[in-house]
């Protein structure tokens, strides 16, 4: 007999819960820039880009507000910035619902975090031109249409 067999953690509302934390905690503004602006709903897009091995990374970054879109894509590189080198990356997209009912995405490169936590926070080998092209790359491959808009909101990453 295992423990598993005697105790059952409630994981799904575990989950839930950490999520509501996060958001009350861990909030940032939404980023300006560029963005890529698709007609698909939140469920398609997060279908759409699992079939490219992407997952939701809502536990592991800021909430920013009015997000409905989280997900990131992990690979394992090798990249030496400022004289570390780094094997874990993550291509991290974000997505807004405009007034259309279209998603506004947005995304950055940057070092997975539960395996480089304060480089991750201090934005050590940050790339958003990279992150958008690789965005691009799976729209592309994928057949998503798409139109690029800059969005204004008095912040930055």
């Amino acid at each position: 007999m295992s423990l598993w067999d005697v105790v059952r953690i409630p994981f799904d509302s575990v989950r839930n819960g950490f999520r509501e934390f996060r958001k009350a905690l861990f909030t940032a503004s939404r980023p300006s820039g560029e963005y890529y602006v698709v007609d698909e709903s939140v469920e398609g897009m997060e279908e759409l880009l699992g079939g490219y091995s992407f997952a939701p990374n809502w536990e592991f970054s800021y909430y920013e507000r009015g997000e409905v879109l989280n997900l990131a894509r992990v690979v394992h590189e090798r990249h030496t910035v400022e004289e570390e080198t780094h094997h874990w990356w993550q291509t991290h997209v974000r997505g807004w619902q405009n007034d259309a009912g279209q998603l506004e995405l947005h995304a950055h490169w940057e070092l997975e975090p539960t395996e480089n936590g304060n480089a991750h926070i201090d934005g050590v080998g940050f790339d958003f031109d990279r992150g958008m092209r690789n965005l691009e790359s799976y729209l592309k491959q994928a057949g998503v249409e798409y139109e690029t808009t800059t969005v204004d909101t008095g912040s930055s990453h």
